[in-house]
This record gives C-alpha cells, structure tokens and sequence, in this order.
C-alpha cells in the first residue's frame, strides 16, 4: 500500500514561508488567513488507490480491508481515513478460513478511536449463510464488536428477523438484535423430566 503526498513537509515549509513574508508587506483579513490554513491543510492529504491492509495478532491474519479508494487526512486532532467508493472486510478463524464477509458503499476509519463507521447499503454475511442488511454499522477495533442502533435486517434459510438495533461479534456468529420483529423459528429445549412426564 502507498500513498501518494502530493505535497513533501519541505514544500509546505517552503510555502508557509512565502506566505509569511506577504503577510508582512501588507495587511491580511482574517478570510485570507482561514482560506490559507485551508488549502495547507488540504496540500497534506493522502491518497490511495487499490488498497488491501492486512490486520495481524501475533502473525495471524485477523482480518483484510480493502477499497479502491483511500484518502487520509492525517494532520488533524482526530485524524481519520475515508473509502468514498466503498470497502469490503473479511474475518478470518485461527485456521485462516474466512469466518465472515462484511462489504458498504462508503466508509470512514477514525484512526485514533479504532472505530469504523460503514453506510450505505451496509452488508454482513456468516459462515452460516445469515446475512445482515443496515443502512449504518459501526465495526469497533478495540472491543471487537460490529453494532447499530439503526433499522436492521437478518435474512436466514428460513425466516427474516428484522429489529432497531443490532450488536455481534466481528464474525457475526453472536448476535443480538433490538426489538426484533417478524416471523422465526425458535428452538424449543425440553428438558429430561419434562420428557418423561409426557411419556
């Protein structure tokens, strides 16, 4: 992966100078000023194309993003990394196989939080086939959940769920949804003294 700096920090350090002495021959508005943090500010942004990253915990694979485009705004207080075209996540077991797939038309990773926050026809399937469809969902890094408390949908092999709210773990093999809705079935658990007394 590599991002490509429009501008080197000696190119800003260059203009920020320029700038400097022309504010000293004559007087700037605060406009100007504002206009001139600006376009700096944007000179720093990083882009990419194509890009895969590859998350490890003691050299196993966890988890891969990627997206056809990436672009970072890095000096900032809360810098953060945006996928205007969209991305697509997999999860992968201790074994390597993948676990779950996770895809969204747009998405945003707030660098210093470990949050990212996916819209847009936001899409999570299992290895069980299950598949949930938001509008928003938010992955979070650190306490390796994936959570909304936006409309959600959860297509299984034999029923909808639907509900307001939603939170599993990254493979989305435990779930819980927020007052679900719709017609599913539910395992019925007897126990064995129940079991004789029907005999």
């Amino acid at each position: 992966m590599l991002f490509n700096t429009r501008l080197t920090r000696f190119s800003l350090l260059i203009l920020s100078a320029f700038f400097l002495l022309s504010v000293s021959c004559r007087k700037v508005s605060k406009k100007q000023i504002e206009k001139f943090r600006k376009e700096t500010e944007d000179l720093s942004v990083e882009r990419a194309s194509n890009v895969k990253i590859r998350y490890t915990d003691s050299a196993i694979l966890k988890a891969t993003i990627s997206t056809p485009k990436m672009i970072r705004y890095p000096n900032i207080k809360d810098p953060y990394t945006e996928m205007p075209k969209g991305l697509e996540a997999r999860f992968y077991d201790e074994n390597g196989l993948e676990d779950s797939h996770l895809s969204s038309q747009y998405g945003i990773n707030y660098e210093k939080r470990k949050l990212i926050k996916l819209t847009d026809s936001v899409r999570v399937t299992n290895k069980k086939g299950e598949r949930l469809e938001s509008e928003e969902l938010y992955w979070d890094q650190n306490k390796k959940t994936i959570y909304t408390n936006k409309f959600v949908r959860i297509l299984r092999e034999n029923d909808t769920i639907r509900g307001d709210g939603f939170e599993s773990n990254e493979t989305f093999s435990k779930y819980k949804i927020t007052r679900p809705t719709g017609e599913f079935k539910v395992k019925e658990e007897i126990s064995e003294d129940e079991s004789q007394k029907n005999n």
